[in-house]
């Protein structure tokens, strides 16, 4: 390891070690210690492996990476620390364990990588396309993405942008405005206490759990998919329902006025003085409206 303190830089670059049999694969562990001046601003790209970032209460970065044959540089400037992978020959599976500050902001690229951040109370970007994420205690925006692999958050203080193409999305205790979107995966959207919710997705389901603000806008679309909505407490909201061949129930009396029906598998409602709006559609499945907890009947 080598550091140059003046600079708070870092960089180690690893080649591959030949091992003496196949069987007998080298594993090698790079770890460095940068410092920063309070939150720090976290940027990794991984080709492949692991991302792990943790919390504690010293004014540093702490990066540990362990590898058989990959191509590691960690470099710091001010409060900004990047860490990147590159192709090697053979194994380029990294897995990082990095320990932050916690009130840095992180970001996170992957191609074959598994993401988790822990206790990192700071704003967050996270992309990967074959790797589950899953990250808690996000404060300020957020955008959290997978293209086939499984995104589980919970305690989202900021607005968040949050998806997976055929992966599930678990969003647990969020507080600002969230906008989900799938393709295949279900959607599990619980303790949700925004004033602005957007969930769609193609034929998965999607189960909401949670408040309504009186001055909410709440959108739940599926195409092939149940949507289902476990209202906490007494909404006052006007509802509108759409859908083609799937049916529609509910806890809740529904009178349709005059003019309520905007066609024959569209209509809309009015609970308590209807300030909120809620719109719920699905081509071909159930759309449920519940009465319940800020649990949903159903945990994924």
């Amino acid at each position: 390891m080598k550091t140059r303190k003046s600079v708070h830089i870092a960089t180690a670059l690893v080649g591959a070690a030949l091992a003496a049999a196949p069987a007998a694969r080298a594993q090698n562990t790079y770890d460095t210690t940068i410092a920063v001046r309070g939150p720090a601003q976290l940027s990794v790209n991984n080709m492949s492996g692991e991302v792990h970032v943790r919390a504690w209460d010293r004014a540093q970065v702490r990066v540990v990476a362990e590898y058989d044959r990959a191509r590691v540089e960690v470099s710091g400037t001010g409060n900004r620390v990047t860490v990147r992978t590159s192709p090697w020959r053979g194994d380029n599976d990294v897995t990082f364990t990095i320990t932050v500050p916690s009130a840095s902001s992180v970001e996170i690229n992957g191609v074959s990588t598994d993401a988790e951040v822990t206790g990192v109370c700071g704003q967050a970007s996270i992309q990967t396309v074959s790797g589950d994420v899953t990250a808690a205690c996000l404060t300020g925006d957020a955008t959290v993405t997978s293209v086939s692999g499984d995104v589980t958050l919970s305690d989202v203080r900021g607005n968040l942008e949050v998806g997976s193409t055929s992966g599930d999305v678990i969003v647990r205790g969020a507080r600002g405005e969230v906008s989900a979107n799938g393709v295949s995966g279900d959607m599990t959207l619980s303790d949700m206490a925004g004033g602005v919710v957007t969930a769609e997705t193609v034929s998965g389901d999607i189960n909401f759990a949670g408040r309504i603000a009186d001055t909410g806008r709440y959108r739940f679309q599926s195409h092939s998919g149940d949507v289902e909505l476990r209202i906490a407490g007494t909404p006052n909201a006007t509802v509108e329902v759409s859908t083609f061949s799937g049916d529609f129930e509910s806890d809740f009396p529904v009178q349709l006025q005059p003019g309520s029906r905007i066609s024959p598998r569209e209509w809309q409602f009015q609970l308590g003085s209807g300030g909120a709006r809620i719109k719920l559609e699905s081509f071909s499945g159930t759309v449920n409206l519940r009465r319940g907890s800020a649990t949903p009947n159903r945990e994924e």
